[in-house]
């Protein structure tokens, strides 16, 4: 192993050197000056010889202070250029991104594995919120919103479109919505005016039977319901495409109501790092149609 003095001391020193001053050094470093004079006298005593001369108005090195500043310099440099190159790195292959609870448990992370079998490089941080972000102060990349495409605010890209329909457990006995219990959330924006089991029921023609629904706060809470068997759910078709392919679960004959977009949204200091641009492109081929 390496014999070196206290690194704190080392720091101390180099910024002094460099400085010719405890004050300023102090400055750069969060301390005072006597700290930083402390741990000069550290220096010292550890090494058994003077590296800087006090003097009344000013502070200058020792012959050995002076052989000794170059080579922590430099080492202090190339110590710099090597994080410097770190952060950049990890910087270009992280991806930090932004979508709603719901689309995040039954779309994003579902597929992640085929995303990083294809880029195992590239790192990966989820935010989920169902309240909009803002991808600049949140230090995030980008984001998938969902609503009308208008009201993204920012420069947005549809991924895919949706409809609402009503699914169950494939393995549920096999009744129609007049004669199930139902599955509902609240819309977290109500001004969104999303589709409802009310309006679905005046689509199919018949009476909307309030006693019937159990309305939870949020839509994963009505999805872990619907897993539990509990009802039928009133759901994005985005949602529930894979489990309609494999079998989990079944639509119910009725109306299907128009739905919204889940739109791309990129932080415009983000859209040019590598990993953004593949993650993004990545996005738009899952999104396609089978």
């Amino acid at each position: 192993m390496r014999k070196l003095p206290p690194l704190n001391a080392i720091r101390a020193f180099e910024a002094v050197a460099r400085r010719l001053s405890f004050a300023d050094a102090g400055d750069e470093l969060g301390v005072t000056a006597t700290a930083i004079s402390h741990q000069i006298r550290h220096l010292e005593a550890y090494l058994g010889f003077q590296l800087v001369e006090r003097r009344p108005r000013q502070i200058a090195l020792t012959p050995a202070g002076q052989e000794l500043f170059p080579k922590l310099q430099t080492a202090f440099d190339t110590l710099g250029e090597a994080f410097a190159m770190l952060d950049k790195d990890v910087e270009q292959s992280l991806v930090r991104v932004t979508t709603t609870y719901a689309f995040a448990e039954r779309w994003l992370v579902p597929r992640l594995s085929d995303f990083f079998d294809k880029h195992g490089d590239i790192r990966v941080e989820v935010e989920t919120d169902d309240d909009v972000l803002d991808l600049r102060t949140g230090r995030l990349d980008l984001a998938i919103r969902y609503g009308p495409q208008s009201a993204a605010n920012e420069e947005a890209e549809i991924l895919v479109s949706d409809r609402y329909i009503p699914v169950s457990l494939a393995d549920q006995p096999e009744t129609g919505a007049q004669d199930s219990r139902l599955l509902g959330y609240r819309w977290r924006n109500a001004d969104m005016g999303g589709p409802t089991w009310e309006e679905w029921f005046k689509e199919a023609g018949e009476t909307f039977p309030p006693e019937r629904i159990t309305r939870f706060s949020d839509e994963s809470a009505a999805f872990n319901a619907l897993d539990q068997g509990l009802g039928l759910l009133l759901s994005s078709s985005v949602l529930v495409d894979e489990g309609l392919k494999s079998g989990r679960y079944r639509q119910i004959q009725g109306p299907e109501l128009h739905g919204f977009d889940y739109c791309l949204v990129l932080n415009p200091l983000s859209r040019n790092k590598h990993g953004v641009k593949i993650f993004a492109e990545w996005l738009r081929q899952a999104a396609e149609p089978a």
